[in-house]
């Protein structure tokens, strides 16, 4: 296991290494001058000159090479570098946005599969029966409807018409902080996001399930009398998880991504709202930054799924 797991490691780093240098180049690529966005308007009727001295203190004037090499200098002794326009350290920025992130998209995920992996499972055991059908249904709907639309839709009923829960935030303005209230605010974007995610769960669970069920193994353990709830969840189960582990890994990049607009939606303080007004005042540093962070959690959730597949299916390690 030790030797699968360097092996992986090793696969990763290149790897990481490479979406960094895009997310450097590409980010530098982006139209407007963020030197002239941080600075205020006695600042922008500067001289020439100090503007030039402004980038040079920045790193700006650098050539293109040499901003991407000192940073990387940086990163590796654990510094971020200062956000364009906050002024404070972009490591101390992050780290008070992964919080709520973490919180949304970990509900999400929970949510999707507590709710896709057992209906998934019904689906393939009842397979061409109304319940399949309409899993079937009900998965196509939720992965053909935008979660942007998915979650104005949701506000408008849940919110302004029902007033069942809160429009947005992480809690009520002004109000004493609690778990109940911070639990109605999460209940809405968290399951919009998770509506995004219930669908590939329950069709993959219930292919990879069907496929499981066909195994030379299951009908051995059939015919020797074993009991049909044992027979599907510690031989059938087990082993049909081993893909969706891969499933869920793969959609973490996904995942983040939507996070960006379920957070301006419901103006979630987490990561998504934080790349959206870097990308709008091109703050550099805090755009890399989040890629970075973001390059590394997806990294570690695919090694992850790699050591569980492994330890579901030791075949893997080999």
């Amino acid at each position: 296991m030790l030797r699968y797991l360097l092996r992986r490691i090793l696969i990763a780093i290149p790897v990481l290494l490479g979406i960094l240098f895009l997310a450097f180049v590409m980010t530098r690529a982006l139209p407007g001058d963020p030197l002239l966005m941080m600075m205020s308007i006695e600042e922008f009727e500067a001289s020439e000159e100090f503007l030039e001295t402004r980038r040079e203190q920045l790193g700006l004037s650098d050539p293109l090479p040499v901003q991407y090499i000192t940073w990387v200098g940086e990163v590796v002794q654990g510094n971020l570098g200062v956000s364009f326009h906050r002024r404070a350290n972009v490591a101390e920025v992050i780290a008070g946005r992964i919080g709520p992130t973490a919180l949304l998209t970990g509900t999400a995920v929970f949510m999707a599969l507590a709710v896709g992996i057992p209906t998934g499972v019904i689906a393939a055991i009842r397979q061409n029966s109304w319940f399949d059908y309409t899993s079937a249904a009900g998965s196509m709907l939720a992965i053909s409807i935008p979660n942007f639309f998915l979650g104005l839709m949701a506000i408008y009923v849940f919110s302004l018409q029902l007033g069942w829960l809160p429009t947005g935030g992480l809690n009520t303005l002004g109000a004493e902080p609690s778990f109940v209230d911070s639990l109605r605010h999460l209940i809405m974007p968290a399951g919009v996001l998770a509506a995004v995610l219930i669908g590939p769960y329950v069709r993959y669970t219930r292919q990879s399930m069907l496929d499981v069920l066909h195994q030379d193994y299951i009908t051995t353990a059939t015919a020797k009398g074993v009991k049909r709830s044992s027979i599907l969840i510690f031989h059938g189960l087990r082993n049909a998880l081993v893909p969706l582990t891969t499933v869920v890994a793969i959609q973490i990049p996904a995942l983040l991504a939507g996070t960006v607009i379920i957070e301006t939606i419901f103006t979630w303080p987490g990561m998504g709202q934080l790349v959206l007004e870097g990308i709008s005042r091109r703050d550099y540093p805090i755009i890399v930054g989040v890629v970075l962070v973001s390059a590394v959690l997806v990294m570690v959730f695919n090694l992850l799924a790699d050591l569980l597949a492994a330890v579901l299916d030791p075949r893997i390690r080999l």
